[in-house]
């Protein structure tokens, strides 16, 4: 009976979660928000994992590798989902109408959110050992037990996980070209899965790097005027700020989230207009959340990549400024010759 009832519980979840956006969001809304962020998204990304991956010192900084692995996440999110539910929130159908198509959107969706979700929850972990244990830590054969082989993991995890989600022949067979990823409901045929993608891969993960962050942040905080001023606070600022300013977005975007389906989870409030339109806001938010999150990685960057960034800008003026006192010159020189 208790079997029947979450079964019962969990396909009312996923089914309310299908239909949210379109019942409570305009999709004029969405398709105009999405069209103006996303193609200034995927410029900071690339811009940011280009600097990243050719940069040496930057890209040896063992603190730089999970956010060149969100940035990826977030990379084949905006390349995928965004174009995809632009389109249908353009047109109200889904285009290209195809299983594989279908497929290919629902399975990296989700895996950009579990992404981002999880690898900020380990970014939140690694800090710890990073600062606090970072002589441990240039040895190579604790690099690989503790950064690489957890990073490696986590990968395989996501991939496996959604694949075992999505990849199956329930969801091949399930389709409807007028929601959003060709509606997903086909993750309630087993229900452990889905409950295991909303309480771990999101609550979970959400709560691990929230306490995480702000014990981080409180350890820094308690060690500031002994270490202030030193090289050793300007690592501890630097590798706290990154971590903190991708939490906070985190908390804005995807905690409403993970709320509402708690609660919905516990309590089935489907009837419910008003939780309703707020669940569907905050779900719009979580989807948000992996196209925006460029513009957060570069801002816990911002030493590093925001002078980069203002290089070609301030050549620009300066070549503008020149120009602009060359004809003035001219100019002048004109009226000195009548």
């Amino acid at each position: 009976m208790n079997t029947t009832n979450t079964t019962t519980d969990v396909d009312q979840l996923i089914m309310s979660l299908v239909h949210a956006v379109h019942d409570y969001v305009p999709s004029q809304a969405q398709y105009i928000i999405l069209l103006i962020i996303m193609p200034l998204a995927v410029a900071c990304n690339l811009f940011i994992l280009y600097h990243l991956l050719t940069d040496k010192n930057l890209r040896k900084e063992l603190h730089n590798h999970v956010i060149i692995a969100i940035l990826f996440s977030s990379l084949q999110f905006n390349l995928i989902h965004a174009p995809f539910s632009i389109n249908l929130f353009r047109t109200g159908s889904v285009w290209p109408r195809s299983i594989i198509a279908c497929s290919i959107w629902r399975f990296t969706a989700y895996t950009g959110c579990n992404a981002n979700d999880v690898f900020l929850a380990w970014a939140a972990i690694e800090r710890h050992i990073l600062i606090y244990h970072s002589n441990l830590m240039k040895q190579p054969r604790y690099q690989i037990l503790f950064h690489y082989v957890p990073l490696a993991l986590l990968l395989v995890y996501l991939i496996g996980f959604n694949a075992a989600c999505f990849l199956t022949p329930t969801c091949f067979t399930s389709y409807n070209f007028n929601v959003v990823f060709c509606d997903a409901s086909c993750l309630n045929a087993v229900p452990f899965m889905a409950t295991w993608y909303l309480m771990v891969n999101q609550l979970v993960a959400a709560i691990i790097a929230i306490v995480f962050s702000l014990a981080l942040w409180l350890r820094v905080i308690y060690q500031r005027k002994r270490a202030k001023g030193t090289v050793e606070w300007r690592r501890l600022n630097k590798l706290t700020t990154q971590v903190l300013v991708i939490t906070v977005l985190f908390i804005v975007l995807e905690m409403p989230y993970a709320i509402t389906c708690t609660i919905n989870y516990l309590k089935n409030m489907n009837e419910s207009i008003i939780f309703g339109y707020g669940n569907s806001i905050s779900l719009f938010l979580c989807y948000i959340m992996p196209i925006i999150m460029p513009f957060a990685c570069l801002l816990g960057l911002h030493k590093e990549l925001w002078p980069r960034l203002m290089k070609p800008i301030n050549h620009l003026l300066k070549r503008n400024e020149k120009e602009k006192s060359s004809v003035v010159a001219t100019e002048q020189l004109s009226i000195t010759k009548k």
